[in-house]
């Protein structure tokens, strides 16, 4: 019901809009088609025969226009506006409100003029609607309305160059020459692969020679001409189709390739150095250098560094070498190395090593090291950072914290010798996981004797429902604020016994050394209920003490 309903929305929102259109169509009265002959007629008599041409009233202060001038010509089929421009060569200015056609004068030439007119089909003659009309300096544009017709205000136009293009898709690109005294005049467009018309000059020529790599330049041009790919022995170049293989370079896979400022090459079979920057279309190997970026679109074997980014869209076999990041899209096997991050959007074989992260999209087989996060989905291997991310492992993710979504997940609530109530959350793999807690002790006092800390653990499967702990943590225990030293750590070695789905009891001893700044006075008791023996005790520099115990640790796992 609900689709039926925005269906029948749809389709009136629509109807409306059509409406509207049409209406507005019907109502344009400077687009209204007239044809009238003049012959020595007075200016205000031939505009009040106009308006009853279009349906409209004319307003205008008779003190601002020479309503005594004489008009003499034949118009045709044209619109009220191409009759308005011819009558008054761009000296006035007009708009519709309503049925009113409003006359004003235009300013001063100097000051600001109007450039307008009709993009049209040459060779249907119909009026082309949204076609983007701009000056490629300033970069002011103009979309064509449902007549074809835009226009443009040019401010300071002896100070301005208003070189206009005009573009529409399935057309050729044409450049208006410069003029300033033809402000309102017909673009004709020809469909692409016409014939250019002799007013217009095609833009490809005077606006991009400056950017001649670029996808509409006469190299990617012969790149679609000449599909074949042929061989060079050695080629040097400046700047992209400017070297010894032409503005054919994109077709041309080189043994030994020299780039002063960059290349653009079909591929590289031995070596490529570049200055900035080097870009192959298919395959390259066996060492690429560029100071700036690599981009290649086929696939690299052996050695490949850059001062910013190696970017690849196909395999990688290679050591990877770059200064902010390597990104590659297809399998990558071997070494990548960045000093910010490396990107495989695919499969990886063999070791990611990043300043700050590395993510592999598909499966990781080998290791990735970075200074605060990894990411992977499947991984038959290690990750070592700050943070680490799996989907699932059959490795060790070691690092701040771990998260394997298809891996160890618990909620332990527990008790010890220090504190009778404390809350963990272990995550990562039963191989390897990490451990943030907290405990309290319940008890009537100004400030409440509370703990945080954090621990890593190993969980070694003994049988079908039980398992090994071993566990390294490290607690500060606080009454009110943090104020002082007073770190309990510990080592503990447990039994875990699953008894039921996602329910266990554990178990174990615990060896703690408490390491805390006996200067200050307002530590809290470190036992309440039970009394271990203190076995050993120990004073350091700068009011350090040290004690030793035995302990326990008990509770419950879910999960």
């Amino acid at each position: 019901m609900k689709h039926h309903y925005f269906q029948l929305t749809i389709a009136f929102i629509l109807a409306i809009n059509s409406c509207w259109s049409a209406f507005a169509q019907q109502n344009s009265l400077l687009e209204k088609k007239v044809s009238m002959t003049a012959q020595m007629e007075p200016l205000d008599a031939f505009l009040n025969r106009l308006s009853k041409e279009v349906g409209g009233v004319f307003s205008y202060s008779p003190s601002t226009l020479d309503v005594d001038r004489m008009i003499t010509g034949t118009f045709s089929e044209q619109s009220c506006r191409e009759v308005l421009e011819e009558v008054f060569d761009g000296s006035v200015n007009y708009k519709q409100k309503g049925v009113y056609l409003i006359l004003t004068p235009a300013p001063p030439a100097e000051k600001e003029i109007t450039i307008s007119g009709y993009v049209v089909d040459q060779k249907s003659g119909n009026r082309i609607q949204n076609a983007t009309v701009y000056n490629p300096i300033t970069l002011q544009s103009s979309i064509t309305d449902e007549f074809g017709f835009f226009e443009f205000q040019i401010k300071n136009p002896a100070e301005e160059n208003f070189e206009l293009i005009v573009k529409k898709k399935d057309y050729a690109d044409t450049l208006l020459v410069e003029s300033r005294t033809s402000r309102f005049q017909k673009i004709f467009l020809k469909g692409e692969g016409e014939e250019a018309a002799p007013i217009v000059r095609s833009l490809t020529e005077p606006m991009k020679n400056f950017w001649i790599w670029t996808k509409n330049s006469v190299g990617f041009t012969n790149l679609e001409n000449v599909p074949d790919t042929l061989h060079r022995d050695f080629q040097v170049s400046f700047v992209p189709f400017i070297g010894t293989n032409r503005k054919i370079s994109g077709s041309v896979t080189n043994n030994f390739s020299l780039n002063i400022l960059g290349g653009f090459s079909g591929g590289t079979e031995k070596v490529e150095i570049g200055g900035l920057f080097n870009i192959n279309r298919r395959n390259v190997k066996f060492f690429q250098a560029a100071g700036l970026f690599n981009q290649v679109g086929g696939t690299v074997k052996g050695f490949q560094a850059a001062g910013l980014t190696n970017i690849n869209l196909d395999s990688v076999k290679a050591a990877q070498f770059a200064g902010i990041a390597n990104f590659t899209t297809g399998p990558a096997s071997g070494l990548q190395t960045a000093g910010v991050f490396n990107i495989s959007t695919s499969d990886m074989k063999g070791l990611q090593l990043a300043g700050v992260a590395n993510y592999t999209h598909q499966n990781l087989s080998g290791g990735q090291i970075a200074g605060v996060l990894n990411i992977a989905k499947n991984v038959n291997g290690f990750q070592l950072g700050l943070l680490n991310y799996s989907d699932s492992t059959s490795g060790t993710p070691i690092g701040l914290i771990s998260f394997v979504r298809k891996g160890y997940h618990k909620v332990e609530i527990g008790t010890d010798e220090v504190l009778p109530l404390n809350i963990s959350l272990r995550t990562g793999t039963r191989g390897f996981y990490n451990m943030i807690f907290a405990g309290v002790r319940p008890e009537k006092a100004d400030s409440v004797t509370w703990a945080f800390g954090y621990g890593i653990g190993t969980s070694p499967r003994l049988a079908t429902k039980l398992f090994l702990n071993f566990e390294l943590s490290s607690q500060q225990l606080v009454k009110g604020n943090v104020a002082a030293l007073n770190l309990i750590n510990r080592a503990y070695l447990g039994l875990d016994y699953q008894f039921a789905n996602k329910v266990g009891i554990y178990a174990g001893p615990s060896i703690n050394w408490r390491v805390y700044d006996s200067s200050y006075p307002d530590h809290p008791d470190l036992f309440s209920y039970i009394e271990p023996k203190i076995i050993s005790e120990k004073d350091y520099q700068d009011g350090l003490k040290s004690q030793l115990w035995w302990g326990f640790r008990a509770g419950f796992r879910f999960f």
